[in-house]
């Protein structure tokens, strides 16, 4: 896989791990951090784009590639959440908050969509963990 794509998939559980390591804690500034968080991922992942490669994450790869390939793996699940779940979710949210202005009838969430996703998203997730073990300790 190309240098690029193996950065996006690792920034990508960069940001896997912190958004987790957020969703333990309740708090007003811990939801202030995690906006702020995503805000700096979104900015490096643009800058990532232009720039094509992070020395930061080359360095991480050849020290640790075990660990990158778990990163990846995550980054991996982390990008299907998005485009599946968050990209539908804030599409949903727009049309729900445009009905309730206009005064008609609000959608309703498609709950089989939900369901439907959920359980690939565990499946994806399972398998890139399976995928990243495979690579670091079976595949020589």
């Amino acid at each position: 896989m190309k240098t690029f794509a193996w950065h996006v998939l690792i920034l990508g559980g960069f940001y896997f791990v912190i958004s987790l390591l957020f969703l333990l804690l309740q708090n007003i500034a811990i939801d202030i951090a995690d906006v702020i968080i995503s805000a700096i991922f979104a900015i490096m992942f643009v800058v990532l784009c232009v720039k094509k490669k992070y020395n930061f994450i080359s360095m991480l790869q050849n020290k640790f590639p075990k660990s990158a390939n778990y990163l990846a793996a995550l980054g991996f699940a982390e990008y299907f959440s998005v485009i599946f779940i968050t990209i539908p979710g804030i599409i949903y949210g727009y049309l729900a908050s445009k009905a309730q202005y206009n005064g008609s009838e609000i959608p309703s969430a498609p709950a089989e969509y939900l369901n439907f996703i959920y359980y690939i998203y565990i499946a994806v997730l399972c398998l890139s963990i399976i995928w990243a073990t495979y690579k670091s300790f079976v595949k020589k």
